[in-house]
């Protein structure tokens, strides 16, 4: 990959996850067409490639996090990079010949600190998610009526219980729920969606803290169990440019 730029540390408050379904095989083919033609032409308009990744077991899916300072931000570097630059206008007819949907986008914004409520708008560093560890799980907790309670637990419980394992690199995110005015770009905006987004240094390391996690008190899992009404996990091996 020809492109190893990276972001400097940006405080971000608008985070789009975004999940493509590439054509067979084109993996590789597509990252290196990623890295050379757009993450700094984006990242000078303000939009910043803070990840990129496979999704662990799957062929053709190309993950990656893109972050900006605030909506605001995100609206003017969408008008100036899809509609306005040389760049989109020139390299995104090859990046679309190889894709097959780029639809499945979380549109989300940080819970950082102590005391989460679902009001605090804190920023998270651009560092605390760009590239450099081997393993990233993504888990999505659907708290149907019960946000609320879900994100107290997470205070109270289930972060201090990961912080004993010293899993530590944990951001959390609520849905962005400010109308998504570039609807060029469809986003998900789930009012009841909480995400947690944790990265491990090895696979070994991911491997031995997971099983860790599973063996959660019974107490704690219950907990979880009765106010979270469904949780699924991506596993993302990171794709570093070089």
């Amino acid at each position: 990959m020809a492109n190893s730029f990276q972001a400097t540390d940006q405080k971000i408050k608008v985070l789009e996850l975004r999940n493509y379904l590439l054509k067979p095989n084109r993996t590789d083919e597509f990252a290196g067409y990623f890295n050379k033609h757009f993450v700094k032409p984006m990242a000078e308009l303000g939009g910043y490639t803070l990840g990129q990744f496979r999704i662990n077991g799957l062929d053709d899916r190309f993950v990656w996090l893109r972050g900006f300072t605030d909506m605001k931000t995100r609206l003017k570097f969408l008008n100036d990079f899809y509609i306005k630059s040389d760049v989109w206008k020139e390299f995104g007819p090859g990046a679309n010949d190889l894709m097959i949907n780029s639809d499945n986008v979380y549109l989300l914004r940080p819970l950082p600190g102590s005391k989460k409520t679902i009001e605090q708008s804190e920023p998270i560093r651009s560092s605390a998610l760009q590239p450099g560890n081997a393993i990233t799980v993504i888990d999505f907790y659907i708290c149907n009526s019960t946000l609320h309670k879900v994100i107290d637990l997470f205070d109270t419980s289930y972060l201090p219980f990961l912080k004993k394992l010293e899993i530590q690199n944990t951001t959390l995110w609520i849905s962005e729920m400010s109308e998504n005015d570039f609807p060029r770009l469809p986003v998900f905006q789930d009012k009841n969606l909480l995400v947690s987004i944790t990265s491990y240094k090895t696979k070994k390391e991911y491997q031995t803290k997971q099983r860790e996690i599973d063996a959660m008190p019974a107490t704690l899992k219950n907990s979880m169990l009765e106010i979270i009404t469904t949780h699924s996990s991506l596993v993302l091996v990171s794709i570093k440019a070089t």
